[in-house]
């Protein structure tokens, strides 16, 4: 019946059916055919197709890779604070049909299950943390977390999820000062810890050297050298190491003598790390 009547009509009004039943399919693209409401053809070869217009819907639905841009929203992590975050979904048509009849706009239908993943993925995972496994380490691992739980939401539209990425990542404004001073707290305790190892070392090394070219020096003159070393490598400010040279016999004045002038001559070449 449907046919029949849609042949009068493209019989009857000849001109305007020669004119307007032309159907340009592009490149990756794929065009769905309705007749009077009913599913009729796919029509995915680029080129031009001449189908009866009285009765006819066509569907144009891209084959090509689109991306979704999630804008920045904020979420809660594993550990309660507040974070700001965004990413963007590329994914692609592979099943036109189920991309037209399933859903009611796959795009609209795909940017709203992704800003869900979103949020749900970020939620389950700290912003930093000690051991590693954190949203700001790992995001190629959260990444493809998402990209899986993406997939089984969006596989019933004919939706393939071909990558979700992270695009922004930082803390809530109304606790970003508070873990900025954290950080470089952090920071500061590991430079520290750098300079402190440094500096052990290079009063080791000092001693060794100091009994290697045959100065004897008792546990109490060689824990005073440590301490003025570690002092002057340590500290924040210039260091003057001191020195308590006492009525000692002639060797030991003259042991320490010879110590306090090699000191002086580390301590000028020295230069305290940054």
């Amino acid at each position: 019946m449907e046919t029949l009547l849609s042949n009068v009509l493209g019989f009857i009004f000849f001109p305007i059916t020669l004119l307007a039943s032309w159907v340009i399919v592009g490149p990756q693209e794929t065009k769905i055919v309705l007749f009077w409401g009913k599913f009729r053809k796919l029509l995915s070869t680029p080129g031009l197709s001449l189908i009866n217009v009285w009765g006819r819907r066509v569907i144009s639905v891209s084959m090509k890779r689109q991306a979704i841009e999630l804008h920045k929203t904020t979420v809660a992590d594993a550990n309660g604070n507040p974070i700001i975050i965004a990413g963007v979904c590329t994914f692609q048509v592979i099943d036109a049909v189920k991309a037209a009849f399933h859903v009611e706009d796959y795009q609209g239908y795909v940017r709203t299950q992704a800003m869900a993943v979103l949020k749900q993925i970020a939620s389950r995972h700290p912003y930093e943390s000690p051991d590693g496994h954190c949203l700001k380490s790992e995001a190629i691992i959260v990444g493809q977390e998402m990209v899986a739980a993406m997939q089984s939401k969006v596989e019933s539209a004919g939706i393939q999820v071909i990558s979700f990425e992270l695009s922004d990542l930082s803390y809530s404004p109304e606790i970003a000062q508070a873990m900025l001073v954290r950080q470089q707290a952090q920071a500061l305790i590991g430079a520290r810890k750098i300079v402190v190892e440094g500096a052990v070392e290079i009063a080791n090394d000092a001693m060794k050297h100091l009994l290697e070219r045959g100065f004897h020096l008792s546990d109490d003159h060689q824990a005073k050298i440590v301490g003025n070393l570690l002092a002057i490598i340590c500290g924040e400010a210039k260091v003057q190491p001191t020195y308590a040279i006492q009525d000692n016999s002639g060797s030991d004045t003259e042991v320490l003598k010879m110590i306090h002038a090699s000191l002086k001559e580390i301590q000028a070449n020295f230069k305290k790390p940054t």
